[in-house]
């Protein structure tokens, strides 16, 4: 789907710009507060908005950047999107070194223009200009300016104070003018301990702040929209892609999308509602007769991304898409939805921000999202579909799209409503196997690993579809702690039915039990040995945050050699926290035999700064007691 947020995150001023030369880059004027952990600092970022009607906008832009390291330079480089609706103008471009000398500037023939194709879509009418500067040397600065004439008002821009860590910010000021015959509404979050200036008067509103510090990117930290300042902006009469638009809320929003980009996309052919009807006569349960539906569409098309104009927002037809065999996300969402219709079951369309965990802004009605999935309730139940997969379980979204609040659109108006929050002991790995250690220390070993939840997503994208060879190399990696594998069995099975993931694995390794003198010692956790640690931080500044919990349950036989015998045998361990719990307990079968059982449960949740440590602790014992060993002697 074409991301809806097209315009980047701006910092905004209206103004009339000061050429570069009067500006001091030396970089002596930047505060030593604002040099502190920065591999850049914004200079200043000025950026106006003009909404002058309904169909036109301006955006002006003017950014001045210092670079300090070769881990900023990317910032370095720009890149401006364009297309049949929205217009580039007066771009202007300068390089200036640590003294504030202008050393170059960028000519207008060294932005290169190319098609914004992204590799995935089939069409696509976008289009980019973009600069790549290399530097010399370090610290430089650049500074540019650019304006944006669109018609696409639907999207206007959106503002996060500093959206990435080692950047700080020495002044930044954002302003929007629009006439009163528009309607403009604003969300405004995290503004508390933050010294911002904010100026409204009728038609103008504005914002500014300065001095903005560095972060440091710490472990376990939440997205920085969460803590740092953001506003969502959104106006009653918009355009989008040439289509009038009038709202005033999310019903009023939905009430139009549906109208208008969707309805008219539902029809089919008659072979293929009668085909639909043939394939579900067999039941009378809905929630069967959709998953019949769901596996049809995944057996019938696939995905391939489109965007061309209003069709980078309006889905293909549902005739298309059965003509042709694949569309993109919002095609197929369209196409199981007309399915779906044919046999008696209401379902809904769903913008949503994918991937990263966004909800939409209840506040503020204005075209949100990257993807589209589809909503199904059937019997006080709710039912989410990702149908741009081939692979999923039916109503398995995982944690591309779990747990985030979306807009659900239906003819009546939209609805947001929030996603599946899968709990932690649905995000189980179950791992139960046997190994068996001879005289000479070496392991022959079998185990069987069965994923669900956000887990099955992880092993999902781990292993299916690999070939053997690299197969045989992703389980090496995973079992790093045993050194020399000789793997002679993987077998790896997507079981959509029951949405698990299932691994049978059989190896050998030298040398897992080591002996030194008349002794043995063997690692009691094989399989699943927690090896990392949460990094030390000193003086953490952000809060912590866990975004998902997941549940790890391991039962495994251990056979040792019988012309050993046990010296000394790990004690049973319970290790109880606000972030989980984690035990291990090892029973004696018989004379050389012991079934070892281990259960690790990590909770999801936002934490204060201080727990950090408390967290480390957790999983430094975790890491301890998964690192005991069995002592034998001869």
């Amino acid at each position: 789907m074409k991301n809806l947020r097209i315009a980047p995150f701006f910092i905004l001023l209206f103004t009339n710009f000061i050429y570069s030369q009067e500006y001091n880059f030396n970089i002596s004027e930047i505060p030593s507060s604002l040099k502190k952990d920065a591999n850049s600092v914004i200079r200043f970022e000025n950026i106006s908005v003009e909404i002058e009607s309904q169909k036109r906008m301006t955006i002006s832009y003017e950014k001045a950047i210092t670079v300090y390291n070769k881990l900023a330079d990317n910032l370095a480089d720009i890149t401006i999107h364009y297309d049949k609706r929205r217009k580039i103008n007066n771009v202007k471009a300068y390089i200036y070194n640590a003294n504030g000398d202008e050393i170059k500037k960028v000519k207008k023939n060294e932005f290169k223009d190319y098609s914004a194709y992204d590799g995935i879509s089939l069409y696509n009418d976008g289009r980019l200009i973009h600069y790549d500067h290399t530097t010399v040397s370090y610290p430089y600065t650049i500074y540019y300016t650019y304006e944006i004439e669109t018609s696409n008002t639907a999207f206007m821009p959106r503002w996060i104070l500093n959206d990435r860590f080692y950047q700080s910010v020495e002044s930044a000021e954002f302003t929007i003018k629009y006439p009163l015959s528009i309607q403009l509404f604003k969300s405004e979050k995290n503004f508390k301990n933050f010294d911002i200036i904010k100026t409204e008067t009728s038609g103008l509103i504005s914002y500014k702040i300065n001095n903005i510090k560095a972060l440091k990117k710490e472990p376990y930290v939440p997205e920085l929209s969460e803590f740092l300042p953001t506003i969502k902006f959104g106006i009653d009469k918009f355009n989008l892609e040439g289509v009038d638009g009038i709202a005033t809320n999310w019903s009023e929003f939905g009430k139009w999308y549906y109208d208008h980009l969707i309805q008219s996309t539902l029809n089919l052919p008659e072979a293929t509602k009668q085909k639909i009807k043939d394939l579900t006569g067999s039941t009378s349960n809905p929630i069967e007769k959709a998953k019949i539906v769901y596996n049809y569409v995944q057996s019938k098309v696939r995905y391939i991304s489109v965007q061309v104009g209003i069709g980078g927002f309006k889905p293909m037809l549902a005739s298309d898409v059965d003509k042709l065999g694949y569309g993109d996300c919002k095609a197929l969402t369209n196409y199981t939805s007309a399915l779906l219709k044919e046999v008696g079951i209401s379902s809904y369309h769903t913008l949503i921000h994918a991937g990263e965990k966004i909800n939409f802004d209840k506040d503020v009605a204005a075209p949100e999202g990257n993807h589209m999935i589809l909503y199904v309730p059937i019997n006080n139940q709710d039912f989410w579909l990702e149908c741009t997969s081939q692979t999923k379980p039916f109503a398995e979204i995982g944690s591309f799209t779990d747990n985030r609040d979306v807009l659900i659109i239906t003819p009546e108006g939209g609805v947001i409503k929030h996603t599946k929050v899968y709990k932690t002991e649905e995000n189980l790995q179950f791992t139960k196997g046997a190994f068996e250690i001879n005289e000479l220390g070496e392991i022959q070993a079998k185990v069987r690993i069965e994923a669900t939840g956000t887990q099955y997503d992880d092993h999902l994208f781990r292993y299916d579809g690999e070939h053997q060879k690299e197969l045989d190399l992703l389980v090496k990696k995973y079992f790093s702690n045993i050194n020399n594998m000789n793997i002679s069995k993987i077998d790896v099975n997507n079981n959509k039915e029951e949405a698990r993931y299932e691994e049978d694995i059989e190896f050998s390794a030298v040398n897992y039990g080591v002996l030194t003198n008349q002794q043995m010692l063997i690692s009691i956790n094989a399989f699943n040995k927690n090896t990392s640690i949460p990094k030390r931080v000193r003086d953490r500044k952000l809060p912590v945050e866990i975004s998902r919990g997941f549940l790890d349950i391991d039962e495994v036989v251990i056979k040792l050699p019988v012309n050993f015998k046990v010296e000394y045998l790990p004690q049973d361990v319970e290790l109880k926290s606000k972030f989980g719990m984690y035990s291990a307990v090892i029973k004696k079968i018989n004379s050389n035999t012991y079934m070892y059982k281990r259960k690790l449960q990590v909770n999801e949740g936002k934490y204060e700064k201080e727990d950090y440590e408390l967290y480390r602790d957790f999983r430094k014992n975790i890491k301890k007691h998964d690192n005991s060993k069995i002592v034998l002697i001869k």
